[in-house]
């Protein structure tokens, strides 16, 4: 009677043991991920935070056919000038940079958009590459 009592004692230590090991490996798994998309998160924020433009244009005097926009890097990284996109009035319009060259933080380039607005209010959203974007409300 105290042999079996003693072997039922010790295959449920056993069992438990076994079942504890295998909660902690994934429960360690699902922490790793946490702290990997926690990180992640961390580095895109801090990302965005130091990426910024600004559209340094007087908005009651903007040109026509074509309307060229000034853009400062207000941030503190380089910026890509490889696919900017322009929507006028949420219409995307046809547009080129002045140089080819990574856009330095303090660095101011010009944006010609080639299209012909008719007189009064209008907004632009400057989009660039990485998704950072700018709206602009002026008036031709």
């Amino acid at each position: 009677m105290g042999l079996s009592t003693s072997a039922t004692h010790i295959i449920f230590f056993i069992a438990s043991v076994v079942i504890a090991g295998g909660f902690i490996g994934v429960a360690a798994s699902v922490i790793v991920n946490i702290t990997n998309g926690v990180q992640d998160r961390g580095n895109m924020i801090a990302q965005q935070l130091s990426e910024d433009f600004t559209v340094i244009n007087d908005p009651q005097r903007m040109s026509n056919n074509p309307v060229v926009f000034y853009l400062k890097n207000t941030g503190k990284t380089v910026l890509s000038t490889a696919h900017i996109t322009v929507l006028i009035d949420g219409v995307a319009v046809n547009s080129t940079v002045n140089t080819t060259e990574p856009w330095k933080p303090g660095q101011v380039i010009i944006l010609t958009a080639n299209v012909d607005l008719s007189s009064g209010d209008h907004v632009a959203k400057i989009i660039l590459q990485d998704g950072l974007a700018k709206t602009f409300q002026f008036e031709v």
